[in-house]
């Protein structure tokens, strides 16, 4: 049986690719429910928490943002 933390961690980054891949939009409440169900049809105890679940899904989304930034190399001007 895995971690509960673990799956939980798995699905958000399911759900945050799912959402990219699909276009779908991880602040609507509607579309994260279509995405939980897409991918997890039997597990209704997220689609029960998906005000804490959207939460916890923007907060991944922000990190992932930022640290792509962070490890973007910098771009230097290179004269003509």
């Amino acid at each position: 049986m895995k971690d509960p933390v673990e799956e939980k961690s798995e699905l958000v980054v399911d759900v945050l690719r799912y959402a990219h891949e699909h276009k779908l939009d991880i602040g609507s409440k509607s579309d994260v429910e279509k995405i939980l169900e897409a991918l997890h049809p039997n597990h209704s105890e997220e689609i029960e928490e998906i005000d804490e679940f959207m939460e916890l899904l923007g907060n991944a989304d922000t990190f992932i943002e930022v640290t792509a930034k962070e490890k973007e190399p910098e771009k230097t001007n290179l004269s003509n």
